[in-house]
Formats: C-alpha cells, structure tokens, sequence
C-alpha cells in the first residue's frame, strides 16, 4: 500500500512563505533543506576500528560510543585513537571527572604530549560544560571519560556538528541519553588472552556494532589487541618494542555474517 501525501490548497504555499520569511529574518544559514546536507566526513584513525564504521573513519562531528564491561579491550583502542589524534590533531583533549586517566599509558603508542590537555572537572555539569565549550571551540580530538549530563549532551553535539570535532566516549553501559545521542555505538567483549612464550601479551575481542547512523551494518569482527611494550633504554629492547607496537591492533580476517542494528533515533 503506496501512501501519497497530496498538498492542502493554500497550505503549501503559506507553509513556503514562512520559511521564506524565517530565511531573510535570520539569514540564508537558518534552514537547510537535508538533501543540501554533506555527508559526515570519516577521520581515518588507522586503527581496525575503521572498517567497523561503514565509512572508513570514526565520524567528523558526531559522538562515537565505545562500550563494553570489564578487560574488553575498549580503553586500549580508546588510547590508540588518542595518541593517533595528537599526532594529526592540533589540540587533542580528555575529559576526565573521574580522574582515572593515565597520560603515561599511552606513552608506547608514541603520542604527541605537546597537543594533549587533560581536564577533570570537579562535578558532573562541569564536565558537560567543558565538552560543550571545546566542542564549540573546534578541538580536533574530545574524548569522554565516562558520561556527562543530559541537558550537555545536544550542546556538545551541535558544537561538534559545526567545529567538525572527533569525540569519543569510553563508558562500561551508557545510559539511555547517552546512547541516544551516539551516531555509531560499538560494543567489546572479551573472548580469551594471548600469550606468547608464557607471557600475557594481549586479548582477543568480540568486536558489534550495536548502532550505526552513517553507513549500512557492516557486521561483526573479531579483534587482536596486543597490549603495548613498554618503552626500554637499550637498543635491544627498544627494537622489540617497535615490532610490538607495530601489531598492537590487528584486525583477524574472519567476518561473522551477523549484522549491526542500525537505528535512527
């Protein structure tokens, strides 16, 4: 069954004139019909996160979940998209009110501390503040550590929307807002360890989608995520290091045939 929408008389044309008038009141930026909208562009983190996406990319101006319960492997990917971002990013930023982020982590994924600034805001709305500003304020990189306050949350993504800024929430289960305002929600869980000579050196993970704005479902991956080799004086060691932290993340070939769920909320 085919429904047509069929025009009301003069409805149609004093619906024309009022947007017409909205136009030249508040300038020709105001309204914009979505067929005149491009598309969001990708920022290709060069992680295996990228073929997750739909688009080759995390999304430019939208917010990006990465979920996920206990050693899933989430923060490990969230550090290599951080110190990705110092490098290619102007000013990189993490929002921590929880003061759990540790700069030094990241130190073997070869990050430019020159372009990162941690913030822990003492409350919650400070937080959200905080992200909003910086989001308006075109910080190339925001990362979330944790949830900020719903009344934060369409500021922060119309900021984003405008600067073009990359940000990323690292949450355990976001709540029902949070959700809602992600473009692409992709969930980890863990699905054994890696050893290597008797040496835990990594995870495997069971890498979904569980939400997707931007491309058509894209399926399900499994994950290698090596930990990084901490950084060694000796050249010796310092060379294994650089083999180690050139396979930190690597994406396995085999590609389940279940599909992301894709909502437009």
């Amino acid at each position: 069954m085919q429904v047509q929408a069929r025009p009301l008389g003069g409805k149609t044309e004093t619906l024309d004139h009022a947007i017409e008038a909205i136009r030249v009141r508040f300038g020709s930026q105001a309204l914009t019909r979505v067929a005149e909208l491009p598309p969001p562009l990708p920022w290709p983190s060069g992680t295996p996160l990228d073929r997750l996406t739909g688009i080759g990319g995390l999304p430019r101006g939208r917010l990006t979940l990465l979920t996920g319960t206990g050693t899933c492997g989430k923060l490990t990917l969230a550090l290599a998209l951080l110190a990705q971002a110092t490098q290619e990013f102007a000013h990189a930023v993490v929002i921590d009110p929880a003061r759990q982020f540790d700069p030094w982590a990241m130190l073997p994924f070869d990050p430019d501390l020159g372009s990162l600034t941690v913030i822990t805001p003492p409350s919650a709305e400070a937080a959200g503040e905080a992200a909003s500003a910086l989001a308006r304020a075109g910080a190339g990189f925001i990362l979330l550590m944790g949830e900020i306050p719903e009344p934060w949350l369409a500021p922060m993504e119309a900021g984003a929307a405008r600067s073009g800024a990359v940000v990323v929430g690292v949450v355990d289960a976001p709540g029902r807002a949070l959700a809602h305002a992600s473009s692409l929600s992709l969930g980890f869980r863990h699905a054994g360890w890696i050893y290597e000579r008797g040496q835990l050196v990594g995870l495997n993970v069971d890498a979904r989608c569980s939400k997707n704005k931007l491309a058509a479902p894209v399926g399900e991956s499994d994950l290698e995520i090596f930990y990084p080799a901490p950084p060694h004086r000796n050249g010796g060691a310092a060379e294994s290091g650089g083999v180690r932290r050139g396979r930190q993340l690597s994406a396995l070939e085999q590609q389940q045939d279940v599909e992301c769920e894709s909502a437009a909320v």
